[in-house]
């Protein structure tokens, strides 16, 4: 595996991070799986699930690819009332309910035309640094992101611009949650679909838009492609060789984790 350094713009400095080197992780396997459109709860179960088993070292590191039904989200920040720019009866009324998970973050909203992209990583000794995971992270979506057409970049004025950005408008959303090492969550990458939902927010408490690479591209991504895409640009950056898919098993009962008593 070649040494690959990145380094940040200096007219964009990253409060963060300044640089890694690829291979200087010893190399790891990784299994991708893809579930499909699956339930926010659902979800939530599956990786409590699997970042135990993944401690236990009886899987590899797992690449979760999926798509969220439509739903908003809150993150371990604390979200403001505020951020809801219409009574949470307005999206209830449209099949869409809010619940809380356990990754970083604030309000965002899913929907079934972004691709999710959830890493279950045992990060080794060198790689157990937040900064350079999410730098990493970022990375695999930020060159999926150009293979696309679609130049995005990083902001790091405040905490809450974790993600990328096409000017102003959002078009990658991060989140993520580590325990004992063990990395679950990630990113959500905005490909087209009907997201007007979200205009009805405040992504992470910020007055911005979201945006799709089918917005910005003017034509529909092929979602097996670009799927591709991220498993090729993760394992070159984390440094990790891909085997065959395990099979999961995706029998978890539906857990509805909302939030429904926020008015």
């Amino acid at each position: 595996m070649e040494n690959i350094e990145i380094k940040v713009n200096n007219d964009q400095p990253n409060r963060f991070f300044e640089r890694f080197h690829v291979g200087h992780f010893p190399q790891a396997q990784f299994s991708v799986v893809n579930l499909g459109e699956i339930g926010l709860p659902e979800a939530d179960r599956l990786l409590s699930r699997l970042t135990q088993i993944r401690a236990s070292d009886l899987i590899p590191d797992l690449l979760l690819l999926l798509a969220h039904y439509p739903a908003l989200a809150v993150g371990a920040r604390k979200m403001n009332e505020m951020d809801l720019l219409k009574p949470l009866q307005f999206f209830q009324q449209q099949g869409i309910e809010l619940y809380q998970s356990m990754r970083g973050g604030g309000l965002t909203y899913h929907w079934p035309g972004q691709l999710v992209v959830y890493p279950v990583l045992k990060l080794t000794k060198p790689e157990q640094n937040l900064s350079n995971f999410m730098f990493r992270l970022e990375e695999v979506a930020l060159r999926t992101l150009k293979d696309l057409g679609v130049l995005a970049q990083r902001k790091r004025d405040q905490i809450a611009q974790i993600g990328l950005w096409v000017g102003e408008d959002k078009i990658a959303s991060m989140g993520t949650y580590i325990s004992n090492w063990i990395t679950s969550y990630g990113f959500a990458l905005n490909l087209s679909g009907d997201y007007r939902p979200a205009t009805f927010i405040r992504p992470c408490g910020l007055d911005v838009q979201f945006r799709t690479v089918a917005d910005i591209t003017g034509t529909q991504p092929d979602r097996k492609m670009v799927e591709q895409r991220v498993v090729y640009h993760f394992g070159r950056i984390f440094n990790r060789q891909l085997v065959p898919s395990i099979s999961i098993e995706n029998d978890l009962q539906p857990t509805r984790k909302n939030l429904s008593s926020l008015k």
